[in-house]
């Protein structure tokens, strides 16, 4: 159940790859959130968004762990190609994916129904 006295909205937009591990870890510190499938097509990783409600004094607790999960890493992606004679060898290119965005908001009223 979460805490009455929520002073905070915190959003975090992670790639939906590291989303599991970080979304386990915050269950097991007790952290409640809402998840929302934010993938677009701005991205060639799909990113979830999860939304929570806590205590500012949790709010480092809570980036010790999207530091832990979420690190950026490196993934070399094959360039699409516009037409079949251009498929003589694939180029790719290097992409830093994963990592997370975190937003804190400070909110005056935090009510669950």
């Amino acid at each position: 159940m979460p805490d009455p006295d929520i002073d905070l909205l915190v959003l975090i937009v992670v790639s939906l790859s590291q989303s599991k591990k970080l979304e386990a870890n915050l269950n097991r510190q007790h952290f409640y959130f809402t998840t929302i499938d934010s993938a677009s097509s701005l991205f060639h990783e799909p990113t979830v968004c999860l939304l929570l409600g806590l205590k500012h004094e949790r709010l480092d607790t809570l980036k010790t762990l999207v530091r832990k999960y979420c690190q950026p890493y490196r993934k070399f992606i094959p360039v699409e190609m516009r037409s079949m004679r251009e498929l003589g060898s694939l180029p790719v290119m290097e992409s830093q994916e994963g990592g997370a965005t975190l937003y804190a908001l400070p909110i005056e009223e935090f009510n669950q129904i």
